[in-house]
């Protein structure tokens, strides 16, 4: 995770330099090698190495494939539709996300090295396609007009300049704080609560799905009632689940709640994804993506932490009154940013 916050500012200024699409492309091969290398690694220093790999791999492909998406859909005409498209994206990614785990499984039944040479090619076959076959539209607006530092300059001034993005990274901030109090801790406190295994299978599976199905609704309503109604209506399912789980004593009433809050974050991601846009650059587009999401690893941090200083100081009750409080003030601060440039 490090590794990859500290490289996504960077490559972020490669993809608005050199184009979206080629960077997005290295991505996946980079990520394929990642995958490709730990399938031969027999010592810690070279699974650290494959991890290295797949950190720069995801650090390419995460700011370029926002940006080349949301310039594409510009270039159409399209762009209020990027809400609707994150959200089927995501129900798509969680699709894909349950057939590769059933399979990967599978495979490593037979062989444990082989889903990472599965999972290698399928990189390297989205590397091939990125490259030959969806080149053009949303690339690099200023390639060729920009040096690489120029545009890291810029980003970084549009990101902190800029008060609706002030406004909506301050609450993501908040949001990332907040979330590792219920992802990191909700199978030990239901297994606490006396849940079996199996249920805590069916529960991973329910939340999960949910999830996916709230990312494709979020994108929808976004479209129908704006970036703010959806982003401040998610915010508060997870606020009410948060301050509900402290009180919970029974598994299946856990497992209630926490659809609450899957509701909540599933429908939140598509919508802040497309919202920070309206307010970046077509031309500094993945350099702001990639530096925002520099920006928010320190504070996911933080949350991870606090989750396991609350936890331990009474029990994930507590942590979850932490996350309550955090959701509630994300909420207000994104009632707070307006909806437009």
């Amino acid at each position: 995770m490090v590794s990859s916050a500290l490289l996504d500012y960077p490559t972020g200024g490669l993809a608005d330099r050199y184009g979206r699409g080629l960077v997005a492309a290295l991505g996946c091969l980079f990520f394929g090698l990642g995958l490709l290398s730990y399938s031969l690694s027999t010592s810690l220093l070279q699974f650290l190495f494959s991890e290295f790999l797949a950190a720069v791999g995801s650090a390419l492909y995460s700011g370029a494939l926002l940006a080349w998406l949301v310039d594409s859909l510009k270039e159409e005409g399209r762009q209020r539709e990027l809400a609707d498209v994150l959200g089927k994206a995501r129900v798509l990614s969680l699709v894909m996300s349950a057939v590769g785990g059933f399979v990967g499984g599978l495979l490593a039944e037979k062989v444990l090295e082989l889903p990472f040479v599965v999972g290698a090619a399928f990189c390297f076959t989205a590397f091939t396609v990125a490259l030959l076959y969806t080149r053009g539209r949303g690339e690099a607006p200023r390639s060729g007009r920009v040096s690489y530092t120029m545009l890291l300059k810029r980003g970084a001034r549009v990101l902190l300049s800029t008060r609706p993005l002030i406004l909506l990274t301050l609450g993501s901030s908040l949001i990332v704080l907040a979330v590792p109090s219920f992802n990191l801790t909700w199978a030990p406190q239901m297994e606490s609560l006396g849940a079996s295994k199996w249920l805590l299978g069916v529960a991973s599976s329910v939340f999960m799905v949910t999830a996916g199905l709230s990312g494709y609704a979020g994108g929808r309503l976004a479209k129908l009632l704006g970036y703010r109604r959806v982003a401040v209506a998610s915010l508060a399912s997870m606020s009410v689940a948060f301050a509900l789980l402290t009180l919970v004593n029974d598994p299946y009433a856990f497992i209630a709640v926490g659809l609450l809050y899957e509701v909540g974050f599933g429908s939140l991601g598509p919508v802040i994804s497309a919202w920070i846009n309206e307010f970046i650059p077509s031309g500094e587009r993945a350099t702001v993506i990639s530096l925002r999401r520099t920006l928010l690893l320190p504070f996911s941090a933080l949350g991870m932490a606090a989750m396991g200083v609350l936890s331990d100081a009474w029990s994930p009750r507590l942590a979850y009154a932490f996350g309550a409080v955090m959701a509630t003030l994300a909420l207000l601060v994104y009632s707070r940013a307006p909806e437009k440039a």
